[in-house]
């Protein structure tokens, strides 16, 4: 009895042993605004290939994305589709190593033809699909575009508020709305549709900026690794600053 007992206990110290031996596998978890999707998901199948270290991806709208990292989510590197999202997370300390990587364009993506925003009114009795304003940084731009328009007012009652510009696209795509303004980027994912592009001067730049958490070493170990790669990015359309 007494050696089975002592058999048992051998046994348990040495998975104990192993237990202790096994080094846990690297992570790194970051946080990616949703029109940035395919260009990420590369980036990190490219990452994890390159250094064996997991990229945990969480997608979202940049808004939502900033508010969650303020609330201490554990983020160790975000990317935004606005500039303002991430100097408010430098601001905060929250953040630092800032940087301003890509730029992009706003389009009406549609089912039927457009030839300037004011036909979105007449075109159709469906609602226009934009990203909310306040969480979405498309959204904001396309506010801003109708507001110089005279058109905000036009469209604020038949307006579908999507939690990303990912959600907008879709609504076009399964033909639940007409129209929706979305980044050129994301209109490229559709084939056979209707795009207008929206006068530059119409809106405030659209910048992607990204930043490290304070202190994240892995972290900062994939904003240089995407820094060095960020080129990719042309590929699904954006413009590298």
């Amino acid at each position: 009895m007494i050696k089975k007992i002592l058999l048992v206990l051998i046994v348990i110290s040495s998975l104990i042993g192993c237990n202790k031996g096994k080094k846990e596998k690297e992570t790194v978890t970051i946080s990616i605004a949703a029109s940035l999707t395919d260009g990420i998901e590369e980036i990190a199948k490219n990452y994890t290939r390159d250094t064996g270290i997991e990229v945990r991806i969480n997608l979202g709208g940049s808004g939502s994305l900033r508010k969650q990292m303020e609330e201490g989510a554990p983020v160790d590197f975000i990317f935004l589709a606005s500039k303002d999202h991430i100097d408010q997370l430098a601001e905060k300390k929250i953040i630092d190593e800032s940087k301003y990587l890509l730029k992009n364009s706003l389009v009406v993506i549609g089912n039927k033809k457009i030839n300037n925003l004011k036909d979105i009114l007449t075109n159709t009795e469906k609602p226009l699909a934009v990203g909310d304003p306040d969480f979405v940084p498309a959204g904001r731009y396309a506010r801003e575009a109708l507001v110089k328009l005279k058109l905000w007012k036009s469209f604020n009652d038949n307006i579908l508020f999507t939690k990303d510009v990912r959600s907008a696209l879709f609504y076009v795509k399964i033909s639940e709305v007409d129209y929706s303004i979305v980044y050129k980027t994301d209109a490229f994912l559709l084939k056979d549709k209707e795009i207008y592009y929206i006068d530059t001067s119409l809106h405030s730049p659209i910048v992607y900026g990204s930043g490290v958490k304070v202190g994240s070493i892995p972290g900062k170990k994939f904003s240089n690794y995407l820094t060095k790669n960020i080129e990719l990015f042309k590929k699904y359309g954006f413009k590298v600053r």
